[in-house]
This record gives structure tokens, sequence and C-alpha cells, in this order.
């Protein structure tokens, strides 16, 4: 089924890519993209399975206006990406922690091109991810406008994207430089999807960028942060879903959402 480009940007927000050049188009549709399609789990968290195929995504994520992880997120632009003339394909990435350093193969990022240069496309990470894409440029410190990063040799995977917090740089994510198939992606999002031991079932995650900063909530616990100031907040139970609706801008419609013990 060929993919429907015109919908998708009018979910993202964009009326036409238009001439622009490659690296605009890039830009402008990981921005949009990041800023209007919120971080969600809540599929896994009420023991519904999800899928990261291309179909599917599409109906969930533009049509019915839904949210969803980095398995979803980052299929959608990578058929997005393709769709509008940049070449791109995924890859199996590993995302790093303070106290274990890189984790399992359970995210997706995207390579892409535009104007002879190579790209790190990734609209699905629920943390301090970049809001615009990076260059593919070993030691280039790069920022987003909010963080600054840079992508180094690493030696658990062959490049890490770090984040640099208090003045040092740390790794964020990890990766292969080698193309995934469909299939790959099935297995590790199946895991998180439904394994009982995932955080995805355990806890309820959501995010989104916004054009200053970032919603966060972690259970009923929320963070707003703007220009780099963070108010924190605490919902009633019965302010979740109307919450998710008009803040996150979920499509709340048919979904029962109790929290768990």
């Amino acid at each position: 089924m060929p993919f429907d480009l015109s919908a998708y940007l009018a979910r993202i927000g964009l009326e036409s890519l238009e001439g622009l050049s490659e690296t605009e188009k890039l830009q402008r549709i990981h921005f949009n993209h990041s800023t209007h399609i919120p971080f969600e789990a809540l599929d896994p968290y009420r023991g519904v399975e999800v899928s990261c195929m291309p179909e599917p995504v599409f109906d969930k994520l533009v049509t019915r206006r839904r949210g969803g992880y980095c398995f979803e997120q980052n299929c959608l632009i990578c058929s997005a990406l393709n769709a509008a003339g940049l070449p791109t394909y995924g890859v199996l990435a590993r995302i790093s922690r303070p106290e274990t350093g890189f984790g399992q193969a359970l995210h997706r990022v995207n390579i892409t091109e535009a104007d002879g240069a190579r790209w790190i496309v990734d609209v699905g990470y629920g943390g301090d991810c970049f809001v615009l894409p990076l260059r593919f440029e070993p030691g280039l410190e790069q920022s987003d406008g909010r963080n600054e990063y840079r992508l180094v040799p690493s030696e658990r995977v062959e490049w890490s994207v770090q984040i640099k917090q208090n003045g040092q740089y740390q790794d964020l994510l990890g990766f292969d430089d080698k193309p995934a198939a469909d299939a790959d992606f099935a297995v590790n999002n199946f895991y998180t999807s439904c394994n009982p031991a995932s955080a995805f079932k355990l806890f309820l995650m959501i995010s989104r960028q916004t054009e200053e900063g970032k919603l966060t909530l972690f259970g009923l616990a929320g963070g707003e942060t703007v220009r780099g100031e963070t108010h924190r907040f605490e919902l009633k139970p019965e302010e979740l879903t109307p919450f998710l609706r008009d803040r996150i801008g979920i499509n709340m419609e048919g979904i029962e959402l109790e929290l768990h013990p």
C-alpha cells in the first residue's frame, strides 16, 4: 500500500515540502514529528499487543491520532522520509543507563541521507533525545537548541550517540550501522510489548516534545519543561485521561485506562 505522505504531513502540522532542500525537508519533518506525535505506551500498559509494521502503525499514529514508542514512531518516519525521496533505513539500537551502560537491543533509530550527507533520525525515545536529526559525523558537537550531542565509536556497540550533561558527555544510545529487517524489529518489539518484565507493561510513561520544551508523565507524577526550567506537578486519578487527551494530545476515544497498583 503506497504511503500517504499528504496525510502524514497534515498529522505533523506541515502543509507541504515544496521548495525545501533535502536537508530542510529532513529537519522540518523530524522536528514536527517530534512535537506533534507523542511518545506513549498505553497499549502495553493496558495489555494490548503493539504492531510495528508500517500499515498498522500508520493507522494508529496518523489515522487514529495516537502516539507510540520507538518501534512505531521510527517505523512511521522511516516510511515518510522514503516517500519524501530521502533514502532511509532502520537499525536496532540500545539505550544506555548511567548505572548499567548499554542494555538490550530494544530500541530503533534510522539512518537517512540528505544533500549527500548521512543523518541519524530518532523520534521515538521518550528521554532527552534530539528534536533535530544529527549528522553522521564522528566527533562533531551538535546542538538541537536544547542539548548538545556527539557521535563517537564505542566498544560495546559500533556507534554511540552521547549527550552533554553537567559539562560531560555520556552515552545516550548505541547502534551498529547495519540495516535491520522488519522481522528483527518485530522480535524485539514483541518483547517490549508483551514481556511481563517490560517497563512499558509495568509503568505508565508518557512524553511529548513541545515547541519550547517537553511534557512528561510517569504514573501520576508530571513535569513541564519550558526553555530549560522544569515545573513538577502531580495529577489526581480522575485528571489522567483529560491530561493525556488535552495536554499530551492523545486521542483517548475507546481507551479505558486504569493505573496499576
